[in-house]
């Protein structure tokens, strides 16, 4: 799971980081208002289920090498990843709340005023974008860091998980083969 995981965090960084560096200029550079909501509900309608997928993808397989991890490490495992895996998950679960922020708190509501077609309000949608481009700059550098606590396990040893020496010996019965 380890390369569709480093996918979907690429595939993540990747989007978030067009968005906050490409769309989110070019619509605060539009001075038509109209103009500036169909630039950003288009971009939004792809961004948003394509985020919430990669971000799902990327916390499933998070868990799944966790689960992984634990099978193998058995009783060392908090102690060979206790606190650089408290820091990851609690910066991950950080960056999921922003993350979800951004898509379903700031980014449906432009999506959804469009399709109600309600009127633009200029103010009210400046600080939604204000907004947008603040969260998505924080889950990016929460991303950053998790990938960093990511390589800090990875150097650590713990890329692959392997079995500590002996672990499962005393439960198989003597004389049996593996």
């Amino acid at each position: 799971y380890l390369w569709l995981h480093v996918l979907s965090l690429a595939a993540y960084f990747g989007a978030t980081l067009a968005m906050v560096l490409f769309v989110l200029p070019a619509a605060r550079a539009e001075t038509d208002p109209t103009a500036r909501r169909r630039l950003l509900v288009a971009v939004l309608r792809r961004y948003d289920p394509f985020v919430i997928t990669v971000l799902a993808v990327l916390l499933m397989t998070g868990a799944f090498r966790l689960t992984s991890y634990k099978a193998a490490l058995q009783g060392l495992f908090f102690s060979e990843l206790g606190t650089v895996l408290a820091w990851k998950l609690a910066l991950t679960f950080v960056m999921m709340m922003v993350a979800v922020y951004s898509v379903f708190g700031l980014g449906h509501r432009l999506v959804r005023s469009a399709d109600w077609q309600e009127p633009v309000d200029p103010k009210t949608e400046a600080g939604i974008r204000r907004r947008l481009s603040q969260a998505l700059a924080l889950a990016l550098l929460l991303a950053a860091a998790t990938s960093v606590l990511g390589l800090k396990m990875v150097r650590q040893g713990v890329s692959e998980p392997t079995p500590p020496p002996g672990a499962g010996e005393a439960a198989r019965p003597p004389g049996t083969v593996r």
